[in-house]
């Protein structure tokens, strides 16, 4: 009977000790994530509207298109689908015509043409061996198409076939559990073989102070660098790290509760497990306190190329402050700049066939520059080209931002003398070169910027049945052609929205960021947090340049920041500091209150028809109560120091506010950021100008002159009265004088 007993209360301490531990074990087990077994596969889709941005069209007898794609390093293709939507047209021969695909150069299908499926679009599913498959990968579409079985044109226009941009590429891949080494840095936090947009998330601890998350910034930039055109969002984590590779920042006192992290002497940085899954990694920087921190974050952002090993510590970090404008991704503004320097091989310069895909050159220049009265930019243009037989339409067509700057018939070869007879070839100029000089015009530049070369051949038929049709052409414009800005003074009018949406200016002014304030109301703010991450990313992702000179102030601090430009991030305190700066700016509001001050919508083109003018003249404001979020971008000049700009993002609570970075995020709402205010509301965007405008930059005396009193017609001629009537007085009294001086009686000379 004891032993029973005694059993029965060792089972009820058990069970005592059970019940104190359950909400510990509930909580652990809400943070913890199930880690997948290593053979585990899951399913990739890639859209053929992320790879190709369209559609692919395929015209003519031999005709082709590919798509580029790689796989991440810490995964593997264990099986392949290719999900095809073609349409193709009604006039083949089915029994001659059909699409053949080939991966890395491995051919994999070709797929018949039947004549019942013809003129509709038509699925198809092909398995793809994973065997094939490398880190970069190229799928090609080769169209052989035939209408007829005896003569025919080769580019007749029945032989098409086009590719829907609903085809997508399905992947198994199974990850790869990676050894903890910074030498592969900075995968697996960023892949360049992924050309899907980046979301990295930032693990930060709960009492996380301004400095950490100022190092964290810092940590954006770099990795918006890297991005590039993919973009990067950086979604933030208190505590807890996220199933997927992850940035972890730490002091001694501010240590993420959710991983066991030691204390720490010197600037650490390593690369840990995830505490549940260690298919998963961490890069975790570390400091003793938040000087510690920044040096870490600064120093990989620098050195990571010569980083091994788990774990590193570093030493003394230096960087000097950039010069303005000098921003890598940015053209040079002080020398004319070679084609070959924008692009990374000769290779993109370069194109095949009779009708090839345009050559693409992306060129991104200072927002700022002043193009006023001016004809354009220089362009030395150099090309070659298969020279056709006979003089006819091929063409090379230059446009920028897809309009026409002017095209250039292509000659076939002839003699430098014109009688028949070739000179001495050693004595005679290169003749497969061609050489052009253009301007660009300065209405057509902007922050951003893409020039398109698309070369035309002519097809020559001898006669029918005569010709055997080769595609052997080829095409190239020269890495030695240059385009020159270095006359272009900077100066612009602000507030300007769009500079800053499509450029980052007037931030961006210094790539580093050196002149910059953010100001961060909140540090513990999520959203305002994950606003100031993604802001920096995509300002390293414009100017290609790690932000190592920003501050990071709160409000208290912005309202005596002199000679700083601004960059408000969202927060009740910043809508409290923006109705302190101005009861007569356009939009300023808390949680419940707005006030609006209606003004005139902002154009959409910096030259506004007189049909567009004055669409809402009749200014008003009003004074709203309201629930739900709202958003808004705001411009104006610093209240603190003139001639300085600030830019707020504000919002009536945290949905707004990632509503904004949603905003920036899409390349279709970016061109309607605009003007001193946008209003973001429900998805739409609505933008508003301002007639407080303000000028930054500098321009000579006689620029500034001109260009200011251009804009007032009546002042202009007032102006050009007065100095003709003070010249003419002027030129009157020399003539008076001179005149007295020749009627001025001569002394007699002396007898």
């Amino acid at each position: 009977m004891k032993r029973s007993r005694k059993r029965f209360s060792m089972r009820w301490h058990e069970w005592l000790l059970l019940c104190a531990c359950l909400p510990h074990a509930a909580f652990a087990a809400a943070d913890k994530v199930p880690a997948p077994a290593a053979d585990a596969v899951r399913e990739s889709r890639i859209s053929f509207a992320d790879l190709a941005g369209g559609a692919l069209a395929l015209q003519g007898v031999q005709s082709s298109a590919q798509i580029n794609f790689g796989t991440r390093g810490d995964e593997a293709v264990v099986g392949a689908r290719l999900h095809l939507r073609f349409t193709y047209s009604p006039s083949m021969l089915p029994e001659l015509s059909h699409l053949r695909v080939s991966i890395n150069g491995q051919v994999v299908a070709a797929l018949a043409l039947p004549k019942s499926d013809a003129g509709r679009e038509v699925e198809r599913d092909l398995p793809l061996d994973a065997i094939y498959f490398s880190d970069y990968n190229e799928i090609r579409f080769d169209l052989i198409g035939h209408y007829s079985q005896e003569c025919e044109d080769p580019q007749h226009s029945s032989l098409w076939l086009t590719i829907s941009p609903l085809s997508d590429l399905r992947l198994d891949v199974r990850p790869i559990e990676l050894h903890d080494d910074l030498a592969l840095l900075p995968a697996p936090f960023f892949d360049r073989r992924d050309g899907r947009s980046l979301t990295l998330p930032v693990v930060l601890a709960a009492n996380a102070s301004r400095d950490v998350v100022r190092s964290a910034g810092v940590a954006a930039s770099w990795f918006g660098v890297l991005a590039d055109y993919r973009g990067a969002r950086f979604p933030v984590n208190v505590d807890v790290p996220p199933p997927q590779h992850s940035l972890v920042f730490a002091t001694n006192d501010s240590r993420p509760a959710g991983l066991s992290l030691p204390a720490v002497d010197v600037p650490t940085v390593r690369v840990i497990d995830h505490p549940a899954n260690p298919l998963v990694k961490l890069l975790v920087f570390q400091g003793r306190d938040e000087a510690q921190l920044r040096q870490a974050v600064e120093g990989v952002a620098l050195g990571d190329a010569v980083l091994t090993g788990a774990s590193a510590t570093i030493g003394a970090v230096s960087h000097a402050r950039r010069a303005a404008y000098d921003a890598p991704r940015w053209l040079r503004t002080d020398r004319a700049v070679k084609l070959g320097e924008l692009v990374d091989s000769p290779g993109q310069l370069q194109a095949f066939g009779i009708a090839p895909p345009p050559i693409n050159l992306n060129l991104r220049l200072p927002p700022d520059l002043f193009t006023w009265n001016r004809a354009g930019a220089p362009f030395d243009l150099h090309y070659r080209y298969t020279a056709p037989a006979v003089m006819d339409n091929s063409l090379l067509t230059v446009s920028v931002n897809n309009q026409l700057l002017r095209s250039y018939r292509l000659s076939p070869e002839t003699d430098s003398s014109g009688d028949g007879r070739f000179a001495v070839p050693l004595l005679q100029p290169d003749a497969s070169r061609q050489s052009r000089g253009l301007l660009i015009p300065a209405f057509q530049l902007a922050s951003s910027n893409q020039i398109q070369f698309r070369f035309a051949l002519g097809l020559h038929r001898g006669g029918l049945c005569q010709d055997v049709f080769t595609d052997s052409s080829r095409e190239a414009i020269d890495p030695d052609s240059t385009i020159d800005i270095s006359g272009f003074p900077h100066y612009a009018a602000l507030p300007d929205l769009t500079l800053f949406a499509n450029a980052g200016y007037p931030f961006t002014r210094y790539a580093d960021l050196a002149e910059t304030a953010v100001v961060l109301p909140d540090a513990g703010d999520r959203a305002a947090v994950e606003q100031l991450l993604f802001v920096l990313g995509r300002m390293g992702r414009q100017t290609g340049a790690v932000a190592f000179g920003y501050q990071l102030l709160d409000t208290d601090q912005a309202r005596k920041a002199k000679d700083l430009d601004l960059l408000i991030l969202s927060g009740p305190r910043s809508n409290e500091l923006v109705s302190h700066w101005g009861k007569t700016l356009p939009l300023t509001f808390d949680a419940a209150q707005r006030r609006f001050h209606d003004g005139e919508p902002a154009p959409v083109a910096k030259i506004e028809w007189p049909a567009q003018a004055r669409v809402n003249a009749q200014a008003g404001a009003v004074q709203v109560h309201a629930s739900g979020a709202l958003g808004s971008f705001m411009s104006f000049e610093s209240p603190v120091s003139s001639g300085r700009t600030v830019v707020a993002l504000l919002a009536t609570d945290a949905e707004g506010a990632t509503a904004l970075i949603g905003a920036l995020g899409d390349e279709s709402k970016v061109p309607l950021i605009r003007g001193a205010l946008t209003i973001l509301r429900g998805g739409d965007l609505q933008s508003f100008k301002s007639t407080n405008l303000y000028y930054v930059g500098s321009l000579s005396w006689w620029q500034w002159l001109w260009f200011h009193l251009s804009q007032h017609a009546l002042l202009l001629t007032l102006v050009c009265l007065g100095t003709a009537i003070l010249a003419a007085l002027l030129i009157y009294g020399w003539l008076q004088r001179l005149a007295a001086r020749r009627l001025e009686p001569r002394p007699r000379a002396a007898d």
